[in-house]
C-alpha cells in the first residue's frame, strides 16, 4: 500500500501522468474514507493518498486544506499506531503547504491544528495523546514562528513534559523525540526554562535499557541546539557515554 501510494504521488507531480481531475477524485475518495469508512485498510489508504498528494502536488491540494484539517484527526487518533504515524506525515506535508501561504490564512489554519492538538491532549487516551504529540512535533519542525507567539511554546512544552513518565512506552519515546526538536526550535527559551528538567529526564532514561538509545540521540541533538548551555551537564553525560562505549558487541 505504501509503495502504491508513492507511485501515485510521483504520477501526480507537476508534469506527471495524472490529470488534475484524477487527483481531485482521489482526494475526495480519501476524505470520504476518513469521515465515514470503518474499514481499517481504507483509512490507511486514505492517509497514504493524502500524504503523497500533499507532498507531490501541493498546488492541487491547496484547495482542500480546510477539509483535510477537519478529517486528518481521524487518522491521528486511530487505534493503529501505523495509521497515526502516517497521518502525522500527511499533516507534516500539509503544514508545509500552509507555511508557504500569506499570514492570515496560514495563522488561521495553524490555529485550527493547534486547537485539535490540545483537544487530543484533553481527551487523554493513549491514541489521542500520541496523535497530538505527533502533530505537535510537526508544528515545531515545520510551522515557522507560529509556535513562538501567544505563549504557545511554553504551553506546548509544559504539556509535553506532563507525559514524560507516561505508562505507555510509545508516548514516552515520543516525548524523548520531541525534546530536542523543541530545543532547536527556540534554543534561548528552552535553555532557560526546559534544559535542566530535560537533562534530568534524559539521564534517567539512560539508566533504562529499552530507552537508552533514543535518549543518547536526544541528548546529542539537545547539545547541538543549546551549545555551551550544556556545559554543566557534560560530566554526567560523559559517564554514560563511556559506559555505552564499553558495552561488548
Amino acid at each position: 500500500m505504501v509503495a502504491a501510494a508513492i507511485a501515485m504521488g510521483k504520477l501526480a507531480a507537476p508534469g506527471g501522468a495524472l490529470t488534475a481531475e484524477l487527483v481531485d477524485a482521489e482526494v475526495k475518495v480519501a476524505l470520504e474514507s476518513l469521515q465515514v469508512d470503518r474499514v481499517e485498510s481504507r483509512r490507511f489508504a486514505a492517509v497514504l493518498t493524502l500524504r503523497e498528494l500533499a507532498a507531490n502536488s501541493p498546488t492541487l491540494l491547496y484547495q482542500y486544506v480546510s477539509e483535510i484539517i477537519e478529517v486528518i484527526w481521524v487518522g491521528l487518533r486511530d487505534t493503529k499506531v501505523l495509521i497515526r504515524e502516517y497521518s502525522a506525515e500527511a499533516i507534516a506535508a500539509l503544514i508545509e503547504i500552509i507555511a508557504a501561504r500569506d499570514a492570515l490564512p496560514r495563522d488561521k489554519w495553524f490555529a485550527r491544528i493547534y486547537s485539535e492538538i490540545n483537544k487530543g491532549f484533553s481527551q487523554n487516551t493513549v491514541e489521542t495523546v500520541h496523535g497530538s504529540l505527533l502533530a505537535l512535533k510537526e508544528m515545531f519542525a515545520k510551522g515557522g514562528m507560529f509556535m513562538q507567539t501567544s505563549n504557545r511554546y511554553v504551553d506546548a512544552c509544559d504539556k509535553v513534559f506532563l507525559y514524560r513518565d507516561h505508562r505507555e512506552p510509545l508516548i514516552r519515546r515520543e516525548v524523548t523525540t520531541i525534546i530536542p526538536i523543541s530545543a532547536a526550535y527556540f534554543p534561548a527559551e528552552f535553555s532557560t526554562s526546559y534544559l535542566h528538567k530535560s537533562m534530568i529526564h534524559l539521564q534517567g532514561q539512560l539508566k533504562k535499557e529499552k530507552d537508552r538509545n533514543p535518549a543518547f540521540v536526544a541528548i546529542g541533538k539537545v547539545a547541538s541546539a543549546v551549545g555551551s548551555a550544556i556545559d554543566p551537564y557534560l560530566d554526567n553525560i560523559l559517564v554514560y557515554v563511556r559506559e555505552g562505549l564499553s558495552v561488548k558487541a
